[in-house]
């Protein structure tokens, strides 16, 4: 496990570096033509309102349900320093985007669909979504022993993908503004997953 986590990690790095390096060149910006057909895709009316209700679930009040709710279940568990580090890592998240397009400052879409303000790359609720959905998913495996535990996972992993395809459908984001996003949160949740492991080991002794 440690190895297919340690893969998937360098895959993430390579990933988001070659966007971060290359993301101004042809090629690359042939891709983020595609958005288009994420809308002609999902052209159907209803599909706005669900978008719309998945993309503002990212705000800071949508943060907020899911970071008490996950603290009120590890308190349960008696698991402070999950507790702490999961806080740690949303904030980190946070400043770390911010920063990210402080320095980039890749203009947004033109005719976007919402009243964004800010810079484009990468996207920050694709990043805010791998982190605090995929925590989730590292949480429920290690403390979930129901039957239903293959279902909240798989939810988990569908609301981060529903999340930056709601970006994209937006005209919000470029598709290599979220797929940046998801590789670079990836790697900050590979990050709080060895840590995780750490404080289990130092229990153990």
């Amino acid at each position: 496990m440690k190895r297919k986590s340690i893969l998937l990690l360098w895959i993430a790095i390579l990933l988001f570096c070659s966007l971060l390096l290359l993301f101004e060149l042809p090629f690359v910006q042939q891709i983020d033509h595609y958005g288009e057909s994420v809308q002609e895709f999902f052209s159907h009316p209803s599909f706005k309102c669900i978008f719309l209700i998945i993309t503002n679930f990212m705000s800071v009040l949508g943060i907020g349900i899911i970071l008490v709710s996950t603290v009120i279940f590890l308190r349960k568990q008696k698991a402070k320093k999950e507790i702490i580090l999961y806080i740690i890592t949303i904030i980190a998240g946070f400043l770390l985007t911010n920063l990210i397009k402080i320095i980039i400052r890749r203009d947004r879409p033109a005719d976007m669909l919402l009243d964004v303000s800010g810079y484009s790359f990468p996207s920050s609720h694709s990043s805010v979504s791998m982190i605090v959905y995929g925590y989730l998913v590292l949480l429920i495996r290690k403390y979930y022993h129901g039957k239903r535990k293959s279902l909240y996972i798989f939810l988990c992993c569908l609301c981060i993908l529903l999340t930056g395809l709601s970006r994209v459908y937006f005209n919000v984001h470029y598709i290599t503004d979220v797929i940046a996003g998801f590789s670079l949160f990836f790697i900050v949740l590979c990050i709080s997953y060895f840590v995780m492991q750490k404080f289990d080991k130092l229990q153990k002794k």
